[in-house]
C-alpha cells in the first residue's frame, strides 16, 4: 500500500498548469466583472462578451 502512494507523486506538471491558468482567468474575470459598473473599458469588455445592451459606465 506504501509503494502506491509513492508513486502517484500528485498530479502532473500540465494538469498544474493547467489549473493556474484557469484560476487566473477566473480572478481576471471576476476583477472585470466587479469593475464594470465604474471603468469605462471594462463594461464595454464585458458587454462584448456577453452579448447584451451597455448598460452602467459604458452607456453615452
Amino acid at each position: 500500500m506504501k509503494h502506491m502512494a509513492s508513486e502517484a507523486g500528485g498530479p502532473s506538471f500540465l494538469a498544474r498548469f493547467l489549473l493556474v491558468l484557469l484560476g487566473v482567468a477566473f480572478f481576471g474575470a471576476a476583477y472585470v466583472w466587479a469593475r464594470k459598473d465604474s471603468d469605462p473599458r471594462a463594461a464595454r469588455l464585458v458587454e462584448r462578451i456577453s452579448g447584451k445592451a451597455p448598460q452602467g459606465a459604458a452607456s453615452p
